[in-house]
């Protein structure tokens, strides 16, 4: 009978099965907060599309305010929207690429980007509010005041990546228009194309493209997503015993090589054989004081290293034994200095006193 470990008999299926269970119950929860999330935004557009829808049948303007606008209204004038801030903007050029075409698209969805970028060619000139009537758009400003009656439009062109509004004249005057907040984009151009689409006799395209869009809305709500069972996990963890014992061989085997390296290089010093001190006479003799030992050069034809050293009172200096003597010294010994014998120092003439007799006479 042959006994096993309980590590080798333990079965891993059992930790599997949990791992894949908890793997399906994240993975069905993950799905239902996006689905959750994605339904939240359909509702949201799907009422605004429906408040549109009945605006666009039967709104026909507001009589308050009627202070504190741009513009005095006149008595058949009705507001539409107001805009507390908003920037006026104007064309560079008479004629810029890139620029929208005006019409009555885009009357109901705003820009898909945040941003307020202007597009190239296009800068703001000032800032204040905005009023849309039934009869012409306004704006107010610090320094600044622009009015379009319906009449003179062409009509709206809304930017499809910003939350800008050109206003089209007519005449071929100069581009202007309006950037409006991003928040207010929306419902500001739908009214805006409302308002000149009743002016112009068009209101009945306005309200046929909003049901167009609710219809096409509708068809696109959010279907609930497939619930998942534990055999969906992925083929890359059903064994996830089979990756915990490959990160740790690859832990063992970068430990090993480590440690292999470490042991490999060694020392960087030399490979000798070391000396070691010896106890004994060596240190006898280290200890005891030595008498200064003058070396005299090697006489040619005479073997070097022959002889004995001749110490400074003409004895022979005793030769040392024992273990420190197996070692000489390498560091060469200075020859003896000989003494030069000095000549004498010859002495010099010493000179005749004066003499004090009186010149001869003649």
């Amino acid at each position: 009978m042959t006994a096993t470990s309980p590590a080798t008999s333990r079965d891993p299926a059992p930790a599997e099965s949990r791992w894949r269970t908890t793997w399906s119950e994240r993975e069905n929860d993950r799905r239902r907060r996006a689905y959750d999330a994605e339904t939240a935004a359909w509702l949201r557009r799907h009422d605004q599309l429906v408040r549109l829808q009945i605006e666009a049948a039967s709104f026909l303007g507001c009589t308050q305010p009627r202070t504190g606008l741009p513009v005095d209204l006149a008595d058949d004038e009705v507001v539409y929207r107001v805009l507390p801030t908003a920037e006026l903007v104007e064309a560079e050029a008479r004629h810029v690429t890139g620029l929208p075409a005006p019409g009555l698209a885009g009357a109901a969805t705003g820009p898909d980007r945040t941003d307020r970028a202007l597009p190239r060619g296009v800068r703001t000139v000032d800032t204040g509010m905005a009023v849309v009537t039934n009869h012409r758009v306004a704006f107010g400003g610090r320094e600044q005041r622009r009015e379009w009656a319906y009449p003179d439009l062409v009509g709206p062109a809304h930017h499809p990546h910003a939350p800008l509004t050109l206003l089209h004249r007519t005449d071929g005057g100069r581009l202007a228009g309006l950037l409006v907040p991003d928040t207010a984009a929306a419902n500001f151009r739908f009214y805006l194309t409302l308002a000149f689409a009743t002016a112009t006799g068009c209101r009945a395209a306005v309200a046929a493209q909003v049901d167009d869009l609710l219809d096409a809305h509708r068809q696109a709500r959010p279907v609930p997503p497939p619930l998942v069972v534990p055999a969906h996990a992925p083929l890359v963890a059903r064994r996830p015993d089979r990756r915990v014992a490959t990160v740790t061989a690859l832990a063992t085997l970068a430990f090993g090589t480590l440690t292999a390296g470490a042991v490999d290089a060694g020392p960087t010093g030399p490979t000798g054989p070391t000396y070691r001190a010896q106890v004994g006479n060596s240190a006898a003799v280290d200890a005891a004081p030595r008498p200064l030992e003058l070396t005299a050069p090697p006489i040619p034809g005479e073997p070097a290293g022959g002889g004995t050293a001749a110490s400074v009172t003409g004895e022979p200096a005793p030769r040392v034994t024992g273990g420190a003597g197996r070692h000489r010294s390498t560091r060469p010994t200075p020859p003896a200095s000989r003494r030069i014998p000095v000549p004498p120092a010859i002495a010099a003439p010493t000179p005749a006193p004066p003499t004090i007799a009186p010149p001869p006479t003649t």
